[in-house]
């Protein structure tokens, strides 16, 4: 698999001509993925600043995602140089692990969704081995449970449905 990823980047590594709209759909898609996030957020109910509800989190998330994304796309259509091309394997991959997110902590619980998602995320990197992307969704995965549920109190399970 991580010579198939060397090979599917290789495959097209010249640099992208000036055309400024091709940089911001990736921009675009981020936009498009963060309002996913923020609608889903506003049906589980947000709660209040006193006492977070279950859709805190994706609506901060989802607002944060949408900033970024328009700043992305913003200098991307300022920008006229010659750049890099996308890598739209890494990009597949963090809105795959958004979306692992979105259907597994709500069933299985906060630290195995976790775990998935940064495992999931972690996929297209050639350079971290199976053993590094179980370790770092282990403790990413033991982070989170301390500083969300442990700290923060927020309602969440930490395992559920096993």
């Amino acid at each position: 698999m991580k010579d198939l990823l060397l090979r599917l980047r290789r495959k097209d590594q010249t640099a992208r001509p000036s055309l400024t709209y091709v940089g911001a759909l990736g921009g675009a898609g981020l936009l498009a993925l963060s309002m996913v996030f923020i609608v889903g957020g506003f049906e589980l109910g947000i709660g209040s600043l006193r006492r977070l509800g279950t859709g805190a989190f994706p609506v901060i998330t989802g607002f944060t995602l949408a900033v970024l994304s328009l700043a992305i796309i913003a200098a991307d259509l300022r920008d006229t140089s010659d750049a890099e091309p996308p890598d739209w394997i890494s990009f597949a991959a963090i809105g795959a692990a958004l979306a692992v997110f979105a259907l597994t902590v709500g069933r299985i619980g906060l630290v195995p969704g976790v775990f998935l998602t940064t495992i999931t995320a972690s996929l297209p990197d050639p350079s971290l081995r199976l053993v590094g992307k179980l370790a770092l969704g282990a403790g990413v995965s033991l982070v989170c449970w301390a500083l969300f549920i442990g700290l923060i109190g927020l309602p969440f399970d930490a395992f559920m449905g096993l």
